[in-house]
C-alpha cells in the first residue's frame, strides 16, 4: 500500500496532463492495464487532490478477495498455513498462492519448460481447483497459459506438467484439499444410502437446496455447414445424478459461503455497493468503512461458528470433518490485503 500512495505522489505531473488534457495525452493513459478506470481516476484526483475545485467524489473502486475458494476453505478446514497464503492473515506484503505452487510445481515439470514456467502459468488451475476442477480442465488451463508464451506442449509433457501441479495443491494447501475429498466422499455414501438430494443453510439463512437430475440424452441430426450429429438433453428423468453430485457439492458450498460474506456485509454497509462474486464496488471515501465489514463478518463466519461440521450433519456425514484448527480467524482483522 505504501508503494501505491508513493507512486501517486511521485506521478503528480502525469495525472495532472491526463486530467486536464486526455487527448492529447493519449499516449500516457492507453498503456495503463485499465486505461478508462486510470484515466477516471486522473481526473477525480486531480479535481479533488490537487485544483480543489469538486469537494464531493464519485469515484468507485472495487476490492476482489485473494483466490476466494482457497479463503472459504481455509476457514471451514481452520488452515493457518493456506490462510497465510491467501492473506486472511496480516503480512506486510501480499502473499501470492500462485508462485508458492508454481515454484513447488517446477521441479517435476518437463526441464524444457523451466524458462517460461511462472505464476500465469499456474493461475486459473490454483483458482478452480477448490471449485472441483479435474485434471481434464487444468491441461487446457495450463495448455493455454504456455501458448499465450508462444509455447506448445504435447500430451505427454503436458500430463506430467498437470500432474506436479495437483500434487503442489497438495502439498502447500493440504486443508482444502482434504475438505473437498471428505465432502465428495461423504456425499457418494450419502447417495448410496438413498439420498436423492442435498440440502444446508448458510449462516444467513438462506436455504441451499442441491437437486441434481440425471438428463434423458437424445441425438439430432442437423444439417449446417454440412451433417452434424448432436446429442442434447430433452429432460430430467426423476433419477438422481449421483457423479455430478459428488463433483457439484464442493463448488456450491463454496460459493453459498462466499455469496454469504458478501451478503451479510452489504446488509450491514449503509451506503451504495455494487457485487460480484467475491469483489466489492463502492465509493472510494467508503472503502475503509466496507472493508473493516469484510473482514469483520469473515472474522465472524469462521470463528464463531464450526461451519463445516454444522455441514457434516446437515448431510448426515458418516465422518468426522478434516478440521486442522491452527487457524485464528480474528486474525484476519488486522490483514490488508484480504480483499485489496
Amino acid at each position: 500500500m505504501t508503494e501505491r500512495l508513493a507512486w501517486t505522489n511521485v506521478n503528480i505531473p502525469l495525472i495532472t496532463k491526463v486530467a486536464i488534457d486526455p487527448i492529447d495525452n493519449i499516449g500516457d493513459w492507453e498503456i495503463a492495464e485499465e486505461p478508462w478506470q486510470f484515466l477516471a481516476a486522473c481526473d477525480e484526483y486531480y479535481h479533488c487532490v490537487i485544483l480543489k475545485d469538486r469537494h464531493t467524489t464519485g469515484l468507485c473502486v472495487a476490492t476482489d478477495a485473494t483466490c476466494s475458494g482457497l479463503q472459504i476453505l481455509a476457514g471451514l478446514a481452520k488452515d493457518q498455513s493456506t490462510a497465510q497464503l491467501v492473506n486472511v492473515l496480516p503480512s506486510d506484503r501480499p502473499q501470492d498462492a500462485y508462485k508458492v505452487v508454481a515454484e513447488c510445481a517446477k521441479p517435476y515439470i518437463p526441464q524444457k519448460l523451466h524458462s517460461v514456467w511462472d505464476r500465469k502459468s499456474v493461475k486459473r488451475t490454483v483458482m478452480t481447483i477448490p471449485y472441483n476442477a479435474k485434471p481434464f480442465s487444468n491441461r487446457s488451463y495450463i495448455r493455454d497459459a504456455l501458448k499465450e508464451k508462444g509455447v506448445d506442449i504435447d500430451k505427454d509433457d503436458l500430463t506430467v506438467t498437470v500432474k506436479a501441479v495437483r500434487d503442489a495443491m497438495n502439498e502447500i494447501v493440504p486443508g482444502p484439499m482434504a475438505v473437498m475429498k471428505w465432502i465428495e466422499d461423504e456425499v457418494a455414501k450419502a447417495f448410496k444410502r438413498g439420498v436423492e438430494e442435498l440440502q444446508w443453510i448458510t449462516p444467513s439463512g438462506f436455504i441451499v437446496n442441491q437437486r441434481i437430475q440425471k438428463k434423458k440424452i437424445e441425438n439430432l441430426q442437423l444439417q449446417l455447414l454440412g451433417n452434424v450429429r448432436m446429442s442434447v438433453a430433452s429432460e430430467d428423468p426423476n433419477k438422481p445424478d449421483k457423479t455430478r453430485h459428488k463433483a457439484a457439492t464442493a463448488p456450491n458450498l463454496i460459493h453459498s459461503l462466499d455469496a454469504t460474506l458478501l451478503h451479510i456485509s452489504a446488509l450491514r454497509f449503509c451506503a451504495p455497493i455494487a457485487l460480484i462474486h467475491d469483489s466489492v464496488l463502492c465509493r472510494a471515501t467508503d472503502m475503509t468503512t466496507l472493508s473493516s465489514i469484510v473482514r469483520e463478518t469473515y472474522m465472524e463466519l469462521f470463528a464463531k461458528n464450526d461451519y463445516l461440521k454444522d455441514f457434516a450433519d446437515a448431510i448426515e456425514a458418516e465422518t468426522e470433518p478434516p478440521i486442522i484448527g491452527d487457524l485464528e480467524p480474528s486474525d484476519v482483522i488486522d490483514s490488508t490485503y484480504f480483499f485489496c
